[in-house]
């Protein structure tokens, strides 16, 4: 029995949502030609990408006052999908990943935004499934797929207001120590999690994620922190008896002057540093168990 799995970078709904993302965010800081041109040419009409994109956005946005014409509707569009080309479809959706990657430095970043502020996430995934398995590949889990499929598309009552609203209008009606309490609690709870970074690292990301767009400012950041780590660099060096290692270190920090002048900072500079301060860690590490 098969082990369903999702892919992101599969799924034509969440390529469209990053490039629609990557659109918006371009609005006020750059030229929109390039993601313009690759919407109008993977999705424009009766291309098979833009045909499998009607049908995702068929079963995320049509509501139904039934479980079985929901159901029923499910399976009509599991069935126009088998009607699609799909050796066409494949190689438009691997070109469309490949433009996308060549143009946009930050593809992973986007598909991870996407992930975190798509509402409809688990729904697309499950789409996804249905679309691209048959039956018989694993019927339980399928069987799951259509549920969460049919459970989204149900009128919901709309008297009832959604539980984020709920918990903002109780939070806004706090006082201010009851708020500042409960945002020191979700800081911690963030901590916790990514408890494995140190401080340096997650500013590092917060920064990268919070200015994806932002090619100067990042830049601007990684002159000021790349001379920082060159410094504990040379001060965990002096501190270091082993030569093969000063050695090492010493064509380590000179490799950062590459990083020093790029123009464009890509995911691949950050996991850069993300490890040359995972060096400083050990290199302390070294440097404090030596003096005993």
């Amino acid at each position: 029995m098969k082990n369903l799995k999702h892919s992101k970078y599969k799924n034509t709904a969440i390529l469209f949502e990053i490039l629609v993302r990557k659109l918006t965010s371009e609005s006020l800081t750059s030229d929109k030609s390039v993601t313009i041109n690759i919407i109008k040419k993977y999705f424009g009409k009766n291309t098979e990408l833009s045909k499998e994109l009607q049908l995702y956005n068929s079963l995320i946005k049509e509501q139904i006052d039934s479980e079985a014409k929901a159901l029923e509707f499910v399976r009509t569009c599991k069935t126009a999908h088998t009607q699609l080309n799909k050796s066409v479809l494949k190689r438009q959706r691997y070109n469309l990943v490949k433009e996308i990657s060549e143009n946009f430095a930050f593809i992973n970043i986007w598909l991870t935004i996407s992930f975190l502020h798509s509402n409809n996430y688990k729904t697309l995934a499950s789409v996804y499934k249905i679309f691209e398995y048959a039956e018989a590949d694993n019927p339980k889990q399928l069987f799951e797929c259509k549920n969460e499929i049919v459970s989204h598309m149900l009128i919901k009552e709309v008297s009832e207001k959604p539980n984020v609203d709920k918990l903002m209008d109780v939070y806004k009606n706090q006082s201010t120590d009851t708020r500042l309490l409960a945002y020191k609690l979700m800081i911690d709870k963030f901590n916790k999690k990514y408890s494995g970074l140190n401080e340096n690292q997650k500013n590092l990301l917060n920064k990268y994620i919070t200015h994806v767009n932002d090619t100067e400012r990042l830049k601007q950041y990684f002159g000021k922190v790349i001379p920082s780590i060159k410094k504990q660099l040379k001060e965990q060096v002096t501190k270091t008896t082993d030569k093969a290692t000063k050695i090492k270190v010493d064509n380590l920090s000179k490799m950062l002057c590459n990083i020093e002048t790029i123009k464009l900072v890509k995911e691949s500079h950050v996991l850069t540093l993300l490890r040359y301060y995972d060096l400083i860690t050990e290199l302390k590490k070294a440097n404090t168990w030596n003096h005993f």
